[in-house]
């Protein structure tokens, strides 16, 4: 059962009124309440300031005494049935909204979100990611800064300081507006500001900051666009793999960094960093960047192709010269069927929906669901997963792009052999009668 009661601290002086929380054993809180008094004025037994006492302020502060007691009773019954965690930074943020002022007056980063976000991103790299055992990854703190940016020219733009308490519905569309209207800016992007502001405000709400509830309503929701769909089946990667590119050096080289990667289903952030190291016992095993993951991955006989003509991996080469070179070695391998798709328009250095020729849509990013793709329905999910490093299903299916035409013709495949096992099954019946 839980009880409340008061203290003070101190003889002499005026001091603060403690508010002690307590339910069962292991609930044990103290928070001070903004009231004073002093000492010799105060009855511990009756938990109020004396009637006696020469004080014209003690009806006003017993009165308020009663109604914080009966708050923060209230509050306790309705969050805890809903589950909430109940401990010291809960009961200062019911202590501070009672009196309705911030948890620390002097703290900003308490009561205003950017100071909080420019301490939370400050910390990030000392944080360990839950389940991983692995700090946060240098791109995830780059991300944090660039939503932090967007915000400041947001507050600059409306002339206003974002407090805690107006990170609401009203927010939210204004800030997707001035995104999308003002700066142009895509839907995927914006969903990435969206979903790192979710982020930093569910971590302020853990810390009894007064985050307002709007936080988790679904209208707040991370606004998300469908991937490029285009992958390469495994004749297109064959045709890739044996086109002559008559010895330009850069195209060779890009070529086997490709069928690496589309024959591994590695992110480019670790194929391109592959060592002789990384071979062990006729697999590819790695710790991959993102997540901190260790993956093993068979050798495809392509790669040990490739491993064996150049005796190891080929010249590793930065992220913007292989999406650079992947496009002329598609375009050269005459990849140009038209296909629907989005690309970044390089005078207004914005993503652009359109119909494009095949090989201006290639970039990195169609290794990994290429390999994903091709896999699909041929192995169980759960494998590739275990390849790939997905952690969800639902993460992988987002990877997995055949069209309605090609699940279609899955089914026809599976039903023809069903159908051919069963004819075999009926002849044998025939010879044995």
């Amino acid at each position: 059962m839980a009880t409340i009661n008061y203290l003070i601290k101190g003889e002499k002086n005026a001091t603060n009124i403690l508010l002690r929380f307590k339910n069962g054993r292991k609930c044990d809180l103290t928070a001070t309440t903004d009231l004073k008094v002093e000492p010799k004025k105060w009855s511990a037994a009756k938990q109020k300031v004396k009637l006696t006492a020469d004080d014209t302020t003690k009806d006003e502060v017993n009165q308020k005494l009663s109604e914080l007691e009966k708050f923060i009773f209230d509050e306790f019954n309705s969050d805890n049935s809903k589950g909430e965690f109940i401990d010291k930074h809960w009961l200062r943020k019911k202590i501070a909204n009672f009196f309705n002022r911030p948890i620390d007056e002097t703290a900003v980063d308490q009561i205003f979100f950017i100071p909080f976000i420019d301490t939370f991103i400050k910390n990030a790299p000392t944080r360990i990611i839950k389940g991983k055992n692995k700090a946060i990854a240098k791109g995830t703190i780059t991300k944090y800064n660039t939503t932090l940016n967007k915000l400041k020219e947001y507050e600059e733009r409306f002339k206003t300081k974002l407090k805690f308490t107006d990170l609401d519905l009203t927010f939210y569309d204004r800030f997707i507006n001035f995104l999308s209207q003002e700066q142009k800016i895509n839907l995927g992007t914006i969903g990435n500001y969206i979903g790192t502001v979710k982020t930093i405000a569910r971590d302020a709400k853990l810390k009894g900051l007064p985050v307002h509830p709007h936080i988790e309503h679904p209208n707040f929701f991370v606004p998300k666009i469908t991937a490029d769909s285009i992958y390469l089946k495994d004749e297109e990667i064959n045709k890739i793999f044996n086109h002559d590119f008559k010895g330009v050096e850069r195209l060779e080289n890009t070529r086997d960094l490709f069928i690496i990667g589309l024959r591994t289903g590695l992110r480019i952030s670790d194929f391109l960093r592959l060592k002789d190291a990384n071979i062990k016992n006729g697999y590819i095993e790695i710790e991959t960047q993102k997540t901190g993951q260790t993956v093993t991955i068979p050798l495809h006989k392509q790669v040990k192709a490739i491993l064996e003509k150049r005796n190891g991996f080929p010249r590793a080469i930065s992220d913007q010269k292989f999406n650079e070179h992947v496009k002329e070695l598609c375009r050269v391998a005459k990849f140009t069927e038209l296909t629907q798709g989005s690309k970044i328009n390089k005078d207004t250095k914005r993503k652009e929906e359109g119909i494009f020729e095949k090989w201006e849509l290639v970039s990195s990013h169609i290794c990994r669901r290429s390999f994903a793709t091709n896999l699909y329905g041929k192995l169980d999910n759960l494998t590739i997963m275990g390849v790939t490093g997905h952690q969800t299903e639902t993460q992988f299916l987002k990877y997995i792009k055949i069209t309605n035409t090609e699940k279609a013709e899955k089914l026809k495949d599976y039903w023809n052999k069903q159908n051919e096992e069963q004819d075999i099954e009926e002849k044998k019946m025939k010879i044995v009668k």
